[in-house]
């Protein structure tokens, strides 16, 4: 592939796994700040509730902080095990958030699906980066070209 047409490759993708992480980043902070309102939920409670209130809410935290860190460090970097990590850590839990609290109606469906909606497009924006860095071994005319 002659460098011109390479280098225009890698640039998309970089933006790309860039834009991306900026989706994945912006899903933890929203889901930092959710932790933070389970937490002040559970202060109302007392006993077990209050307690598993806690437990959800760090639960929560851990995850967006996952998201966050992931994205910020290797999805920038359009890295491979980064992909991974960020597609199935928060499609697994937005899943269950569609499962069990938007399809059941306990949250509007517009609302219920907004942070889902922020997930998908990191996860294109980043499928797209990573199939744009695919490669391929170069034919033998492109090579000289490369040289």
């Amino acid at each position: 592939m002659p460098r011109i047409v390479k280098q225009r490759v890698s640039t998309s993708s970089t933006i790309l796994a860039r834009v991306g992480a900026v989706c994945y980043i912006g899903w933890g902070a929203f889901h930092v700040k959710v932790a933070h309102d389970i937490f002040m939920l559970g202060a109302a409670q007392s006993a077990i509730a209050q307690g598993r209130l806690y437990q959800l809410s760090a639960y929560m935290l851990s995850i967006a902080l996952f998201a966050i860190i992931v994205a910020a460090l290797g999805n920038w970097r359009n890295s491979v095990r980064s992909y991974w990590l960020n597609l199935i850590v928060i499609g697994w839990a937005d899943l269950v958030w569609v499962l069990v609290v938007v399809l059941p109606g306990y949250t509007p469906l517009l609302r219920g699906l907004l942070p889902p909606a922020v997930y998908l497009l990191g996860a294109v924006l980043t499928t797209a980066a990573r199939c744009g860095t695919r490669s391929r071994a170069p034919t033998e005319l492109e090579s000289t070209a490369i040289e």
